[in-house]
């Protein structure tokens, strides 16, 4: 609860900055990328429609006899070759494009559920599933002489990892003044 009252706090106190924040390991970062990858659909859209219409006159000049049969093989193969390279591709970059747009949609979405809390007080079921993807909790560490563990704490729409160490001996000092 803590933890998620920081979270919380940081994204009403500087809203930008998470959302940056955020951005930075997806769409911001690679938005050069998604520009290029953008481009490089469209081109490759673009040649595998050339690349029908070179067939298709490839196949015209074979029946009309203007080249022989072995050449219209050895040209239809490397058409059919490179439209599917570029048709790999197109699925390539699609799905590409449609993860780096839905990180940007991910991340709004996540920050109007934020919006809805101005404090946690008490920690619900709906709350928890509202703003937690999941949560890991490691093996105990006894090392130190006292028993730690580590807690991570993935939110919603992969937009923040939190990780928050329980300490025994805190807990045993809160039990004990009790």
């Amino acid at each position: 609860m803590n933890e998620l009252n920081k979270l919380l706090a940081r994204v009403k106190e500087h809203e930008d900055e998470f959302v940056q924040a955020a951005m930075d390991n997806s769409v911001q970062k690679q938005s050069s990328e998604l520009t290029k990858a953008k481009k490089a659909l469209k081109q490759a859209e673009k040649r595998i429609i050339e690349l029908d219409r070179l067939f298709t006159r490839l196949y015209e000049d074979n029946v009309s006899g203007k080249i022989s049969d072995e050449r219209f093989a050895v040209m239809s193969e490397g058409y059919e070759d490179e439209q599917k390279k570029l048709k790999a591709s197109v699925t390539e970059l699609t799905a590409y494009i449609e993860t780096a747009e839905q990180k940007s949609a991910d991340v709004t979405a996540f920050i109007s559920v934020v919006q809805k809390y101005e404090r946690i007080t008490e920690l619900t079921p709906d709350i928890m599933h509202e703003l937690i993807e999941k949560i890991v909790v490691h093996a105990p560490d006894k090392s130190s002489g006292h028993r730690t563990q580590q807690i991570d704490i993935y939110y919603r729409f992969d937009v923040a990892v939190t990780t928050a160490v329980a300490d025994s001996m805190k807990y045993d000092k809160k039990r004990k003044a009790a």
